[in-house]
């Protein structure tokens, strides 16, 4: 028996009738398969959806099932980006690092774990400590007590108390599996702050140099030390206004006691490592890569001077060449297709600089008598203007002598410009390796950007909504431990996906809890191939088929 909808069209309308039939075989036709129908219920638009239900309802009576027992679907967490960024902080025992640096002291509350919360929420849902507790009742943070906001606040006073001793712990614990730690990168960043709340006298939030270009916010600057493989090693915070090259000296000495390390090579912008700072390496023992500016540079005058003639401006391969001079060994790179991109784009700009400087000129001499009346002084403020906005200033001579307006190319700084297109100059003491090691290591310096657009984008390292030093301290040092975790998952995945795109493709993962015959039960979503893969390569335990109820 079965229930069977028969359709049919009178005129314009289609009506769906409800049947209960039967199949049954006919003797008289040979025993062939036929249908019969039993009852007539009605027609489907005539009965309504409420009628249906009540007859479902009835049937499941007769047979003595309770309505109620349906399976209900109580609600659903997200839970598979939580899952697999709390198992690699498992993997990698950061909470027992933690414990061994001595954050948990004689707290009554267990603060590596809530540490661990803050770290798991700023990777997958970033938000501030007061909006977590909201956080977590949108996923399954499974076996997790919601903590208290005092709580939060009060592990992350522990986490700054610790962390010259943490850093060096996590940091060897990351680059384990790295071939060696021969190589840190240093470069600084900063990160301003809304409003002037609680400043105090001396308070580190000063105005200084804004990499993002916020002069008018108050600010504080960050040091950042990453291995090779682009994982932060330690960081440091400073007052807003500190300088790039003054910070240097400070950090190489610290990485220098609290991690222990043997030969290694600093790399780093000339800008960043100054004559001091480089004596400052060498004093420390330490070798150092760093590039040189090729414009208004002794050094880069004298030494690309002497090699020019060594390069071969029609091969389009890419060379090498070096000048060891005052115990410095100068590595001098030349790549063909960048030389004839940035010529081609050069020439482009000069063209449009040109028209409009001619325009320019041309009113100046020629005065339409509508508006202002152009004046040689303002032309001439014009014309620098517009140059300096455009990067081009160096290439012209704009003069003004004798109430007479000159503007005529700078042809020496333009032959200088030619000759370094596509070149990079560095200076190393590793008077060993091959100069093409030398440029691929410098080159690896991108990497530190590329933590820091993580930092700032993914991480939100900003807003920080805190005022303490101690606990803006704290907020960046949190950030920086999410970061290396990003880091470390971005190796294992590298070749399958980003971290952000597998971070959204887990989180489609869900708990939901079922209530069955009054009996509740928790089960996942199914995983796809490719969520599966994702954990695979993180080395995180598969999602469970089903979780207790305990912990939801």
């Amino acid at each position: 028996m079965f229930i069977r909808i028969a359709k049919q069209k009178r005129g314009d309308k289609l009506y769906r009738h409800l049947q209960i039939a039967e199949s049954f075989r006919d003797p008289a036709k040979g025993k062939a398969p036929r249908t019969r129908i039993i009852a007539q219920l009605g027609t489907l638009e005539g009965l309504g959806e409420e009628q249906v239900e009540k007859l479902i309802a009835g049937l499941q009576k007769a047979i003595g099932r309770n309505v109620e027992s349906s399976p209900q679907l109580l609600f659903a967490q997200d839970y598979g980006h939580v899952h697999a960024v709390d198992g690699v902080w498992d993997l990698l025992g950061i909470s027992a690092m933690l414990d061994r640096a001595g954050i948990s002291g004689d707290a009554s509350f267990k603060a590596a774990e809530l540490i661990r919360m803050l770290v798991v929420n700023r990777i997958c849902d970033p938000c501030s400590k007061l909006a977590l507790l909201d956080w977590l009742e949108s996923v399954c943070y499974e076996g997790k007590e919601r903590p208290s906001y005092h709580h939060l606040l009060r592990a992350m006073d522990r986490l700054i108390l610790v962390k010259d001793e943490a850093e060096p712990l996590i940091a060897k614990r990351m680059a384990s599996d790295e071939e060696k730690l021969d190589l840190v990168f240093y470069d600084i960043t900063s990160t301003y702050f809304e409003g002037d709340r609680s400043l105090v006298e001396n308070d580190f939030r000063r105005f200084g140099y804004s990499r993002d270009g916020r002069f008018d916010k108050r600010q504080v600057v960050i040091g950042l030390v990453m291995t090779r493989a682009g994982i932060p090693l330690c960081h440091q915070v400073f007052p807003g206004n500190t300088v790039d090259k003054t910070t240097v000296a400070g950090v190489v000495k610290d990485i220098k006691k609290r991690f222990a390390l043997g030969r290694v090579i600093f790399v780093g912008d000339r800008g960043m490592l100054s004559d001091d700072n480089l004596d400052t390496l060498l004093g420390e023992e330490l070798g150092f890569i760093v590039a040189y500016p090729l414009r208004r540079n002794s050094y880069a005058t004298e030494v690309i001077g002497e090699l020019k003639k060594e390069f071969d401006r029609k091969s389009d391969t890419e060379q090498f060449h070096e000048d060891v001079r005052e115990g410095m060994r100068f590595v001098v790179a030349f790549s063909p297709e960048i030389a004839s991109e940035v010529k081609t784009a050069r020439k482009e700009r000069l063209k449009k600089a040109g028209a409009w400087i001619k325009e320019v000129q041309y009113k100046l001499a020629n005065p339409s008598g509508k508006g202002r009346t152009p004046t040689t002084q303002g032309t001439y403020d014009r014309i620098r203007d517009y140059l300096r906005d455009h990067n081009l200033l160096g290439f012209f001579n704009v003069e003004l002598l004798n109430g007479k307006l000159s503007v005529t190319k700078n042809k020496q700084a333009l032959a200088w410009e030619e000759t370094i297109d596509g070149m990079l100059m560095l200076g190393t003491t590793d008077m060993e390796s091959p100069l093409e090691e030398i440029v691929r290591r410098y080159k690896e310096l991108a990497e530190i950007e590329r933590g820091w657009r993580s930092l700032k984008s993914t991480l939100m390292l900003r807003p920080v909504y805190h005022w303490t030093e101690n606990r803006i301290r704290a907020h960046i040092f949190i950030c920086v431990l999410a970061l290396q975790i990003e880091r470390w998952m971005r190796r294992k995945l590298k070749d399958i996906s980003s971290v952000p795109r597998a971070i959204e493709l887990l989180r489609r993962i869900k708990i939901g809890e079922l209530e069955i015959a009054g009996k509740k039960i928790r089960i996942p979503s199914k995983s796809t191939t490719g969520q599966k893969e994702i954990l695979e390569r993180l080395g995180v335990q598969p999602i469970p088929v089903s979780l207790p109820q305990k912990g939801l």
